[in-house]
């Protein structure tokens, strides 16, 4: 996909010291293979005052939502950086976020693996609450845009689930690529297309809407 070239940052020390605190939480993990016995050590380790790691974080837990919640931004800056992405239509809006996103992922695959040991982990709401927001709040751009162009369908009580069905299909994404062991993830690849493709049969115009209309039929027809 092609990218425009970003412009220059200006500098940010808050945020430059946050991503310090960040990496080094990660790193700290993959070494240690858990979390810091303390808030008051891991900063000692790191040469800074205690106070300095609540300026962004009220706990690891915290760190954590944060991490999680970096991957989804990472993903849509990238996004947003595309020449060709706003051009795209909804379904390949999407496509591209999860491929974005596994891309992204890869570079933090060892720290992901190992807080994920347990499957249960992924779907603690502690964890992933400040993900499923960002997300959420990306795909209700997302849906919006596609039922003003006719991609997807308003439907009585099951438009608002939309959001939803979104977010556990990323859980099924996330679960999939942390067992994927084929080589470059091509299987992830698949799975994101199955999963992509099947959510806009449901969603879009097509075998759903001719079966509301049946049933509707044989309502007003018994």
């Amino acid at each position: 996909m092609a990218t425009k070239t970003k412009k220059n940052k200006p500098e940010n020390p808050e945020r430059d010291l946050q991503a310090t605190i960040t990496d080094a939480y990660i790193e700290f993990y993959l070494n240690k293979g858990k979390k810091p016995a303390s808030v008051y050590e891991f900063t000692g380790k790191l040469k800074m005052e205690e106070k300095d790691f609540y300026q962004f974080f009220g706990s690891f837990e915290g760190l954590e939502k944060s991490i999680w919640a970096g991957f989804i931004n990472t993903t849509l800056e990238t996004l947003s950086d595309s020449e060709e992405y706003e051009s795209y239509p909804v379904k390949q809006k999407l496509l591209s976020f999860y491929y974005t996103l596994a891309e992204v992922l890869k570079s933090k695959r060892s720290f992901i693996l190992l807080s994920t040991e347990k499957e249960a982990e992924l779907l603690k709401n502690h964890t992933l609450s400040k993900a499923r927001d960002v997300f959420q709040a990306f795909v209700s751009q997302l849906l919006q845009e596609g039922t003003e162009s006719g991609e997807i369908v308003k439907r009585p009580y099951i438009t608002d689930r939309y959001p939803e069905v979104l977010w556990l299909q990323l859980l099924f994404v996330l679960r999939f690529w942390i067992k994927d062991e084929s080589a470059g993830f091509e299987k992830t690849d698949a799975a994101i297309e199955k999963a992509v493709k099947v959510s806009f049969d449901l969603m879009g115009p097509g075998a759903v809407d001719s079966l509301i209309d049946m049933v509707r039929f044989l309502y007003h027809n018994r």
